[in-house]
């Protein structure tokens, strides 16, 4: 995506004492989305983020703004109850359409474009759960955007036999990370200020206000908004919030560009494609016909090429006629689980707002989030099911975390193998 990307935007840093109502700590899609909604509302606000725009997860995803959470809908609604479900729809292709019509505001170039999204199935147990949620969405909402594929037509659509069927979402899309960020930070810094290379070292309560420091200069706000996600725990930032989620590496590569006679046959349609493993395989193709292809990344956060080895493996399982292909380009980055795979958004204490864990669905829950966080700061009640209601925790034992990722991981592959092997 860098070798591809639009230049940064030339940002200041922060080198004099400034005074602010809300204080947003991350200039990623959370961070820079909650000051565009912050400042439609006329509530002062400044953006503080320790590298550039897009640094983090933002610039470095797949760019794929599914419509979809880590639980399929007919879960969703034995779990929270239908009416919750329903709700949760709602919002979810709600966040996708403010997406979409924040690009057209500003004008971002970023490649946003309705493609749609496969989820597909490595084996018959988890085709059954999408039929259901296929269903559902039919019954429950009258939904007409989504359809179930057979083995043959998801051959077809994704260019592997590698899955017993899939479920067709034709409202997700695709951006270009990392040039929404940088096109969201240059349009909401021309109404509130954005500062890159700030990093938050240190804050303290100073009566009604909070006083954070940065390497330069000193910020006074009345309220924070913490929107770091996987990097909350780099910092010196508010509460036990890095304890709350798991920052767990994410590794993705791209080969070279292909020649047509191979890439005709490798999502001829322009889908994108997550599948259904707990461990989940994802993969698009790229505008001048390279393949992404992502997933967990190596527990030692390396991104040294022996790192990449494991997925490059799987990315040639699943398509036999990359065996020979080329890798260009190989990056990592974290992303931030929660314990529930959702999202949570609200007040840690008093003054001090949050909104993180995504799982691995932060291009359309970010959006999402960042709505939830303006309402919040303009004093509104907000209730969006499980993203926040309450408890929201910290993680038991949180510092023996990585152990924790091997024996899932483990464990999670042990399952997906038995189920693909039904």
């Amino acid at each position: 995506w860098a070798a591809t990307a639009a230049p940064a935007p030339d940002l200041p840093r922060l080198t004099t004492d400034i005074e602010t109502d809300v204080a947003i700590i991350g200039g990623g899609f959370t961070g820079l989305t909650t000051a565009h909604y912050l400042a439609r509302s006329n509530i002062d606000c400044a953006v503080l983020e320790a590298n550039d725009a897009g640094w983090g997860a933002s610039g470095r995803n797949g760019g794929m703004a599914v419509l979809r959470y880590k639980s399929g809908w007919a879960a969703l609604a034995q779990q929270f109850g239908a009416d919750t479900a329903r709700e949760m729809f709602g919002a979810l292709h709600d966040a996708i359409d403010s997406l979409e019509a924040t690009i057209g505001e500003y004008g971002i170039d970023c490649g946003f474009s309705r493609c749609g999204h496969i989820t597909t199935a490595h084996g018959p147990k988890p085709l059954r759960a999408l039929e259901e949620d296929a269903r559902w969405l039919e019954r429950e909402m009258g939904y007409e955007g989504a359809t179930i594929l057979s083995r043959a037509e998801t051959s077809r659509l994704t260019g592997t036999g590698e899955y017993a069927g899939a479920f067709l979402e034709r409202r997700s899309g695709t951006i270009h990370p990392p040039n929404y960020p940088r096109g969201l930070a240059a349009a909401v810094a021309r109404k509130v200020p954005v500062f890159v290379s700030t990093p938050v070292t240190g804050y303290r309560r100073d009566g009604a206000r909070f006083v954070l420091e940065t390497p330069r200069a000193r910020v006074a706000a009345r309220r924070i908004v913490v929107a770091t996600n996987a990097y909350t725990g780099a910092f010196a930032l508010p509460n036990d919030l890095a304890r709350r989620i798991v920052p767990v590496p994410s590794n993705i590569v791209a080969t070279a560009p292909l020649p047509e006679s191979i890439a005709r046959d490798i999502l001829p349609e322009g889908q994108v494609v997550t599948d259904s493993r707990r461990i989940n395989l994802y993969f698009r193709r790229t505008p001048d016909r390279r393949v992404l292809f992502g997933s967990r990344g190596h527990l030692s956060g390396s991104n040294e090429p022996w790192a990449f080895k494991a997925i490059e493996a799987a990315m040639r399982r699943v398509f036999p006629a990359l065996e020979d292909a080329a890798i260009d380009y190989r990056w990592n980055g974290k992303v931030g689980f929660s314990l529930d795979y959702f999202p949570h958004v609200g007040e840690a204490e008093p003054g001090v707002y949050y909104a993180i864990g995504y799982s691995g669905r932060g291009v359309v829950l970010t959006h999402m989030a960042a709505k939830l966080l303006a309402a919040m700061l303009r004093g509104e009640i907000v209730d969006a099911g499980p993203l926040t209601r309450e408890p929201f925790e910290p993680i038991p034992m949180h510092g023996l975390y990585p152990l924790g990722i091997r024996f899932y991981t483990a464990y999670y592959r042990l399952l997906d193998a038995r189920e693909q092997a039904r």
